[in-house]
């Protein structure tokens, strides 16, 4: 029995898509990911069909979830044409998830799809090293195996070094075909927390300020080079008598009486009896 001229891709989705993260968000959460499936699926088909020449018979993709239960992207993809989704069991363990079955899931298509001369040509999208037997198998049967790999993000190899050395042909898928469908979220704001001051500082900066002679209007009404206000009782110079001298004058220059009663006694304080000269104009009688 010939082989049947048409190729078939087989993505582990943890390894496609937790690659995916760690390239273009720099952890491999694929939390931080969003993926469209659609466009992911036909990027896949029309790269599979031009490195092998041949048509898709089908795209197997291997994914774990809890309770191997369908969740909503798992949904989504089995409805699109030429898509088959096998799942696997999804566990936590150590504060990590890890997928269980998924590795065992792939093997087992792997081998059936030689050992039945489906295909010409199968596309692995996988790292792991546990498909190596598989791999073998398939090739032992005249398939020829196609390698792909996520472009890592430090540069070095993120699939094993034995299922590199064996595969057939090899492909690298990088940030650019990546980035036509699956795009790094963006974080929720792009300015960092202000820091919370220590509470030695924080009590500093909430005691209040010493009180001045100035309200805060005047204070910011008046000009930042004029000199502070002398306290009361005090002027520039320092001296009391200088600084009430003024206050004297001025006040001598308002009262006429003051000025006039003033010069009497300063004519009569000139002799010594009290008794006015004849300088003086006569008195009235």
């Amino acid at each position: 029995m010939e082989h049947v001229d048409r190729c078939v891709v087989l993505v582990d989705a943890g390894y496609l898509l937790g690659a995916a993260a760690s390239l273009l968000a720099g952890e491999p959460a694929r939390a931080r990911i969003t993926v469209d499936h659609a466009a992911l699926v036909r990027q896949l088909r029309e790269c599979a069909e031009a490195d092998t020449r041949l048509p898709l018979l089908r795209i197997y993709w291997f994914d774990g979830a809890p309770g191997r239960s369908p969740q909503p992207e798992h949904r989504r993809l089995r409805v699109l044409p030429r898509v088959t989704v096998r799942l696997g069991a999804l566990t936590r363990s150590d504060g990590r998830w890890a997928q269980k079955g998924v590795d065992a899931a792939m093997h087992t298509e792997l081998t059936e799809l030689s050992r039945n001369r489906a295909c010409s040509d199968i596309v692995l999208v996988t790292g792991d090293g546990d498909l190596l037997p598989g791999l073998m198998s398939a090739k032992e049967h005249g398939v020829a195996v196609h390698l792909w790999a996520v472009q890592a993000a430090d540069g070095d190899y993120n699939q094993s070094e034995d299922l590199v050395a064996e595969a057939d042909e090899r492909r690298v898928l990088d940030r650019a075909w990546i980035t036509r469908a699956i795009r790094a979220k963006e974080l929720g704001g792009s300015c960092a927390p202000p820091p919370v001051p220590r509470p030695e500082i924080a009590a500093i900066l909430s005691a209040p300020l010493p009180e001045s002679g100035l309200s805060s209007a005047e204070r910011a009404a008046a000009p930042a080079d004029a000199a502070p206000a002398p306290p009361p009782g005090r002027t520039g110079t320092g001296t009391r008598g200088r600084a009430r001298a003024p206050v004297r004058a001025e006040a001598a220059s308002r009262s006429p009486h003051a000025n006039r009663n003033r010069s009497t006694r300063g004519s009569a304080a000139a002799t010594p009896t009290g008794r006015r000269t004849g300088k003086g104009p006569p008195e009235s009688r």
